[in-house]
């Protein structure tokens, strides 16, 4: 599930860049959660009241929802609106680093050599990615956004593990798409009304590309992840998920006929490297974890 979540996250990343060629960043965005929330409630109302009692922490899954998908997907639209899909498909592997972080700044988890040397490396390799865009369409601004966005995905998948497991899925990602719907598209709505938007203007092909970053960056990874998150380690769907950026690149390469530089590959290779290894090494102190509590 977590591989099929990261192919769909991956390939949207490129299909982000298809419509941003004709739509707004705000546009796409409130395009992407509407459908994601709409899809949503349809299979609610398809399959009947929840199975659970997943409304009771409404309120915590609205304010996930907020941060991921409604600030992931702000930051990283606005961010690939001036950068590469090449460099967000890379940038992106970050998430797994933040993820680590904040497991030691949150959690307790304790931060060895090995976590050290990755966040050295993953640093390394952002800068590396951000020297050169493919065909000159980075930006140091758009890479930062994008590094923004990995650090709300990294917060909720850090939250997701301790609230997702024992909860009925659908309503959970239900009540979280809703959350970022409440924060997107009034954002949308305003910047619509100031005449920011391009979506009344935007041909058929632009606007279904917009719709189809729904349905793989909202409905089908939120589903997949939040299923899967309940028998897996938070660290352990972060290493899964550093596929993201191998699926995305790959799909900027093919649709896009995006370029890569000497730098970007080895940025890329540095950023996937201690995503593993940060990875990895969390998921060998969550091993460990459990045997010093059962001991004590």
């Amino acid at each position: 599930m977590l591989v099929l979540a990261a192919l769909s996250w991956g390939i949207a990343t490129a299909l982000t860049k298809v419509a941003l060629e004709q739509l707004q960043p705000l546009d796409l965005l409130a395009v992407e959660v509407g459908t994601g929330a709409l899809c949503l409630c349809l299979l609610m109302l398809a399959r009947g009241a929840p199975r659970d009692s997943a409304l009771r922490v409404g309120g915590v899954l609205l304010l996930i929802g907020m941060l991921d998908p409604g600030l992931c997907f702000l930051l990283f639209d606005v961010g690939l609106a001036h950068t590469a899909a090449t460099d967000g498909a890379l940038l992106i592997a970050t998430e797994s680093l933040f993820t680590a972080v904040l497991a030691v700044l949150f959690l307790g988890e304790r931060l060895d050599g090995r976590l050290a040397f990755a966040l050295f490396a993953g640093s390394i390799g952002a800068a590396f990615v951000s020297l050169r865009g493919g065909g000159g369409a980075s930006s140091l601004a758009g890479d930062l956004l994008v590094v923004g966005a990995s650090l709300a995905a990294g917060a909720y998948s850090v939250l997701a593990r301790r609230i997702a497991p024992g909860r009925d899925v659908l309503s959970l990602t239900t009540v979280q798409m809703i959350g970022a719907a409440a924060v997107c598209l009034p954002l949308a709505g305003l910047a619509a009304a100031a005449g920011h938007s391009h979506l009344a203007h935007a041909n058929a092909s632009h606007v279904l590309a917009a719709v189809a970053v729904g349905v793989l960056a909202s409905v089908l990874p939120f589903l997949l992840f939040n299923t899967a998150i309940e028998h897996v380690t938070a660290t352990a769907a972060g290493l899964v998920l550093n596929l993201i950026p191998l699926f995305g690149t790959a799909a900027a390469v093919t649709l896009l006929s995006e370029s890569l530089g000497v730098a970007q590959l080895l940025g890329g290779a540095l950023i996937v490297l201690a995503a593993t290894l940060a990875a990895l090494g969390a998921r060998q102190n969550e091993r460990v974890l459990p045997e010093l509590t059962s001991g004590l």
